[in-house]
């Protein structure tokens, strides 16, 4: 799991210095990234979860379902 949560901040922060250098448009880069983050926040759920500390658990997975909520409402709106 330590693995994939290195994997996931990376590839987040890649596609937040990518949309800021403005290699891609923030339409495409922003959205991304927030699913990136919103993996992020699952594995770490995850671990949390393996670990006994269903708590903090449900935390991060309620601030993941936050995030795609977040995402989901702005894509939407841009494309209507």
């Amino acid at each position: 799991m330590r693995i994939w949560k290195a994997v996931f901040s990376i590839l987040t922060i890649l596609f937040g210095a990518i949309g800021l250098m403005k290699w891609l448009p923030f339409d495409l880069s922003l959205p991304v990234m927030f699913f990136f983050m919103g993996l992020t926040m699952l594995a770490n759920a995850k671990d949390c979860y393996d670990k006994g500390s269903g708590r903090d658990a449900a935390i991060f997975s309620g601030v993941a379902v936050f995030i795609y909520g977040v995402t989901a409402y702005n894509v939407l709106s841009r494309l209507m």
